[in-house]
């Protein structure tokens, strides 16, 4: 079968080729030039870590995303090997204030990666959008709140130019939830579709207050299955989840146990995605093929990328296009 894809949750900086990356490292000398190629991947796909070790493996590809030719290659590079992996659609996501290290504003940061996106799309046959990721940094949302703001005025002011829309990623357990909540009140005001990391780490609780907040998507979301009630808001809203079943694993799943078969016998809106390709040596053939193994058949796997398309933050006629793509392969 000559399945196509869309991907709604990808991260740029978990998701490069590790051999490009590697090469660039040492270019920018964010690693030692006579680290061997070896050595530099067994520091991204360590195992038996815990939940920070998971996140420390984002310094080195957010080391060299630090200047807007780099940024550029990082968005190129990625979309041209999604594309050879049949993604016919990706929503990336990136936050700027990540990569202001050496002197770059967010916006300067933000209009390298629309480029690296707008050349990857003249290039291959594949079509993507970003997210601009406001971020978890610190043990209050007050941390960061400036650099949020900043972020989120940015995807306003670029919004339908290979920008569609805001996250809201990092580590999720670092304070409660509910002190993002202005920031998505703003969004909803300038009608910015948004989608929330939620339920991927944290207490289930945490995919009811991204509901609360307007959610469009939530990102992850498995714990949810720790509430029934909000199992229940799940499956009467039709809110979609973007599930990363790979990335789960670091937290205890196999294949076979992980929450996706629940949520999908229980009803809910479910859309499969990679998270970071990087380190969890997937993609998105690979992701539907795990799945087929432990019973989810082919008809549910065509209607999960159905769902991507119907929950993609395009237009309905960029959904038309896609559609007509899925029945032509």
């Amino acid at each position: 079968m000559n399945r196509k894809f869309v991907d709604l949750h990808l991260h740029i900086d978990g998701s490069l080729n590790i051999a490009w990356m590697y090469e660039r490292a040492r270019k920018r000398k964010v690693i030692p030039d006579n680290m061997s190629f070896e050595d530099y991947y067994l520091t991204l796909i360590p195992s038996g870590e815990d939940i920070k070790a998971v996140f420390d493996r984002f310094d080195v590809p957010l080391a060299i995303m630090q200047r807007e030719e780099d940024i550029h290659d990082c968005c190129y590079e990625l979309l041209k090997e999604i594309s050879r992996d049949n993604v016919i659609y990706a929503e990336l996501r990136f936050a700027p204030q990540l990569h202001t290290r050496e002197g770059l504003s967010q916006e300067e940061a933000l209009r390298a990666a629309i480029k690296g996106v707008e050349d990857a799309m003249d290039d291959y046959p594949v079509t993507a959008n970003i997210l601009v990721a406001l971020m978890h940094q610190g043990d209050s949302a007050a941390v960061n709140y400036d650099e949020n703001m900043e972020s989120l005025l940015l995807c306003e002011k670029y919004l339908g130019h290979c920008v569609c829309g805001l996250d809201l990623a990092g580590f999720e357990n670092n304070c409660d939830l509910d002190e993002y909540a202005p920031l998505f009140k703003i969004a909803k005001e300038k009608e910015i579709p948004f989608t929330i990391h939620a339920g991927e780490m944290g207490n289930g609780e945490n995919v009811r207050k991204a509901l609360n907040m307007g959610a469009d998507r939530i990102g992850h979301g498995i714990n949810s299955i720790q509430d029934e009630t909000i199992v229940e808001e799940l499956v009467r809203t039709q809110i979609p989840l973007e599930i990363c079943v790979t990335s789960n694993l670091y937290f205890g799943f196999t294949y076979a146990s992980h929450p996706i078969h629940e949520l999908i016998r229980r009803g809910c809106k479910i859309t499969i995605c990679t998270d970071d390709m990087s380190f969890c040596l997937n993609n998105m053939a690979y992701e539907y093929n795990m799945l087929n193994k432990v019973g989810i058949s082919d008809e549910m796997l065509d209607q999960f990328t159905l769902n991507s398309i119907e929950a993609a933050f395009i237009s309905e006629a960029d959904k038309e296009v896609l559609r007509k793509q899925l029945k032509n392969a």
